[in-house]
């Protein structure tokens, strides 16, 4: 399983450095066009952005979709798509080679050895700009893969994609390109499975199971980027009582619940509930669920007095951008200021954000406020943890670092 297949994919021999043959798939053009950037752009590629935005762009000689030389003046910066309608024309994938066909493959196999030397069975195999691969995501759940493509020309190699994962030993491909950001490419919503048959799946995580599904779970099924922060969390399944909110399908509070914690999940719609039901079967965990909306379920437990040992708070991404981060900012505030009051003292607050505007220090400073509002002190076990390491951080782009994971003691 790691090296191409020979016959489809042209590699002469097994050496170290493999040789390939590649041709363009039926229906993308073998020219390449030009795009000259201005020097904004220029100085961003330089140091290492993929990114060149519309209004740093001079000329462009180019059809929509297509495999572009990116240029300022004589020189050539590196080589990506051009998506037209996108307020990033351009996304670059290679620095000195200009075979798209080449720099895709050449990657994902790369990527492939790489990421599974981390994690064998369930790991993110592409994580877009983190891997050099903008606009591409694919997660692996043992034999079901999922993957979502958000650039134009990218989509012309959807099909020797999803062939690519077959011939890595991955059975069942489900498509899950049904999210709005691609119709900011021009791109049509798409889901289903588009190799084999199964979407859903049983994976292992640490010393516990969970069921997973691929085609109507959120986003790809899974969280994979909370997997070590979740194993790291089984730390402290000799708790008694145990308060999972967001909780999904489960994932801190199946981990907290695994030595026989009474564990309590909050979570809202039928078909996640279910799924985190199947979950709770499947680990013999005991406890309930409480299905609602997070602050109102949080503000009834307050009412009735409970209280517990450990908190788990995993809320999805309150902030996208800057427009609205000061809201954000507020709202993670009242959930971990309500937490908290929920806690016993020396009891444990497992804390999140995925938003990627804010950082680290802020986080803290939220979680810190929000203490010290219920006249509590916090102590850090370790530092501020992040995502696992499948889900790359590349530099050069700060968003693919946005991960922030808080595990504190409560007194």
């Amino acid at each position: 399983m790691g090296l191409l297949n020979p016959t489809r994919f042209g590699v002469i021999g097994t050496e170290p450095h493999i040789q390939y043959n590649f041709s363009h798939p039926k229906g993308l053009k073998t020219m390449t066009g030009v795009v000259e950037v201005n020097d904004v752009a220029a100085r961003e590629i330089q140091r290492g952005s993929l990114h060149v935005f519309a209004q740093n762009i001079l000329s462009v000689r180019a059809t929509n979709g297509e495999w572009v030389e990116v240029r300022h003046g004589e020189e050539t910066l590196g080589y990506g798509f051009y998506s037209r309608l996108s307020s990033i024309p351009v996304k670059i994938f290679s620095r000195n080679e200009g075979n798209p066909e080449e720099v895709i493959f050449r990657r994902l196999e790369g990527l492939w050895r790489e990421k599974r030397r981390l994690y064998s069975e369930s790991f993110r195999w592409v994580f877009a700009e983190g891997d050099l691969l903008p606009g591409l995501i694919i997660d692996v759940f043992g034999d079901v893969a999922a993957f979502r493509v958000n650039v134009f020309g990218l989509e012309q190699f959807k099909e020797q994609i999803a062939d690519f994962i077959v011939e890595m030993g991955v059975e069942n491909v489900v498509e899950r390109n049904d999210f709005t950001a691609r119709e900011r490419e021009g791109l049509p919503k798409k889901k289903g499975v588009i190799r084999g048959r199964k979407y859903r799946t049983q994976i292992e995580e640490g010393s516990v199971s969970f069921v997973v599904d691929v085609l109507h779970g959120q986003k790809t099924g899974f969280y994979l980027d909370q997997r070590e922060n979740r194993i790291f969390s089984e730390r402290f399944s000799d708790a008694e009582k145990v308060l999972d909110v967001y909780s999904y399908t489960g994932g801190f509070g199946i981990h907290l619940g695994k030595d026989g914690a009474e564990v309590h999940f909050v979570e809202l719609g039928k078909d996640v509930i279910n799924l985190l039901r199947a979950n709770m079967k499947l680990n013999n965990i005991h406890g309930r669920i409480l299905p609602g909306d997070a602050i109102d379920v949080l503000k009834g437990l307050l009412r009735r007095g409970e209280k517990y040992d450990v908190i788990s708070l995993d809320p999805p991404a309150l902030v996208k951008g800057r427009g609205n981060l000061e809201a954000a900012k507020k709202a993670y505030f009242l959930v971990n200021r309500l937490a908290i009051k929920l806690l016993r003292s020396g009891g444990i607050l497992l804390t999140s954000s995925c938003s990627q505007p804010i950082t680290p220090k802020e986080f803290l400073g939220i979680v810190r406020g929000a203490a010290l509002k219920e006249g509590r002190r916090i102590r850090l076990v370790g530092g501020i943890r992040s995502q696992s390491g499948d889900h790359t951080y590349y530099p050069p782009h700060p968003e693919t670092s946005y991960l922030k994971h808080i595990v504190a003691v409560v007194e």
